[in-house]
């Protein structure tokens, strides 16, 4: 059975534990992570939920909430994402690509 997460209030989506496990992959975000890519982590991190679909989504939903599409929301989205990740390979990853309040 695959695992789901919400991504926002009754939004749930499945969440791709193979791609999580995939050492090209982890080593992708990794990279992403230390050059600090806002971009390239967007895309890996909705790569596990769906891909454009579920950002497209994910985005439509913020702007039509918060009537822009903030930051601070998309990163309570990552954020999710990020706990849904495995922990092994997630300590030393978890929340690095966020920047301080």
């Amino acid at each position: 059975m695959a695992k789901k997460i919400e991504l926002f209030d009754g939004y749930e989506v499945e969440f791709n534990d193979v791609l999580a496990d995939d050492f090209d992959f982890i080593q992708d975000l990794s990279t992403a992570i230390k050059t600090n890519d806002l971009a390239e982590l967007v895309t890996l991190y909705f790569a596990l939920v769906g891909g454009d679909k579920t950002y497209n989504e994910v985005r439509d939903h913020i702007i039509k909430t918060e009537r822009h599409f903030s930051f601070d929301a998309v990163r309570e989205v990552m954020k999710r994402i990020d706990n849904a990740l495995p922990k092994a390979g997630n300590r030393a990853q978890r929340r690095s690509w966020e920047t301080s309040k």
